[in-house]
């Protein structure tokens, strides 16, 4: 059993080495982020696309970022949602009306593309934008004042035809909101930077993505993904199948999670789980591999509670949250109250935790609706019809 305790700790060392190994990557990506660095001679025209499902904690102040650009080309906001009466669009309203120097479209209804209410939105949006440039970016995001200048510099620059962010959570004021924040930023984001330098996969997540509307058009549109749960990630394998450049911007967007409860920080992250065990069996394994805390917390199981997985234990209970600690600095700008990285412990576990039903379990529940999730995250109801088309107001 000593051999064997020895054993375990030595896998828990190596899954320590790898989570170090991404904050590593993560804090050499962001260091040439935050260098100054060449800008086009001229900014091409930019449609932001904003979708809007009820009111997202601190929508306001979120939209407030994307009217408060500092973009030297032309640009306009499209914001809409499938439902005509949605609260969130009266937000948006009163944000535009402080900002009548930004053109703004408003999109209320519009007709259901598929299965993934977030695409039939986004394709609703963006089909009465003006420019081909367009920025994908979620309603529960804000970003600094020079964001659309660095990432649209950037694609033009490095002859990107699919750009996506850093994905930073901040504002948490709750132990669920905490927990979601320290894995958004000291999780998620170096596990991007990780399979990005080690087997150069450029992770696309939806919080934004920067494309060119006749690119997507020619790869298919939306119909490619009006039916699938990861409409990001999928989009991103096909502009890499398609032999297009994808881009990782060390430019982070904030994620803002102020008061979330850990029961929807673990439904959340159990289906962010669950779409990458039907889109990339070796990424979910990858999961679990970069837990040094769960991964030890087994070995103390196993061993009957031996020193040395006692000592792997409490040595991956420091070590993690000084990571964690070291991403937010990095992404945020400011690290994380102490109270809040006390919990690192506990969130590994309870993600750990999840990661056996996430393994097995194809349903989900997502907006009031029961779905199964299929190979490559294809949707199928269950029981439930289709949702018919909204009118278009």
């Amino acid at each position: 059993m000593d051999l064997v305790a020895w054993i375990l700790a030595g896998i828990v060392g190596v899954s320590l080495a790898a989570y170090a190994s991404g904050v590593g990557m993560l804090l050499r990506r962001t260091r040439r982020g935050a260098q100054a660095l060449s800008e086009p001679e001229v900014f091409p025209s930019l449609s932001i696309i904003k979708p809007i499902k009820g009111t997202e904690e601190d929508l306001e102040a979120n939209l407030e970022t994307f009217f408060r650009q500092d973009y030297p080309g032309e640009m306009e906001i499209v914001v809409g949602s499938l439902e005509p009466d949605d609260p969130g669009l009266d937000v948006a309203r009163r944000v535009a009306a402080r900002h009548p120097e930004v053109r703004v479209r408003f999109v209320a209804g519009g007709p259901v593309l598929g299965l993934n209410p977030k695409v039939s939105n986004l394709a609703n949006l963006t089909r009465v934008a003006r420019f081909d440039l367009v920025l994908f970016s979620d309603a529960n995001v804000r970003v600094g004042a020079d964001y659309c200048r660095r990432i649209v510099g950037e694609m033009e620059r490095e002859g990107g035809s699919l750009l996506t962010s850093l994905v930073a959570g901040v504002g948490e004021r709750s132990m669920g909101a905490a927990m979601d924040n320290q894995h958004l930023t000291g999780f998620i984001s170096p596990a991007m930077c990780f399979a990005l330098v080690m087997a150069g996969i450029t992770c696309v997540v939806g919080k934004t993505m920067l494309l060119r509307r006749s690119e997507l058009e020619g790869l298919g549109g939306f119909d490619l993904v009006k039916d699938i749960l990861a409409e990001d990630f999928v989009l991103g394998a096909a502009y890499q199948s398609a032999g297009k450049r994808v881009l990782l911007s060390p430019t982070p967007v904030f994620n803002v999670n102020v008061r979330t409860s850990v029961d929807r920080f673990m439904s959340r992250h159990a289906r962010w789980l669950k779409m990458r065990a039907v889109l990339h069996v070796p990424g979910m394994l990858a999961d679990l591999g970069a837990n040094p805390i769960m991964l030890a917390a087994l070995s103390v199981l196993a061993t009957g509670a031996r020193p040395i997985s006692i000592a792997a234990l409490a040595i991956a209970s420091l070590a993690k949250p000084i990571g964690d600690a070291v991403a937010c600095r990095r992404l945020r700008g400011a690290s994380m109250a102490l109270r809040y990285l006390a919990l690192v412990p506990l969130k590994d576990i309870l993600i750990g935790a999840v990661w056996p039903y996430a393994l097995v379990s194809r349903t989900i529940e997502w907006r009031g609706v029961r779905l199964h999730i299929g190979k490559g995250s294809v949707l199928r109801p269950l029981h439930e019809p289709l949702a018919l088309p909204l009118p278009r107001r």
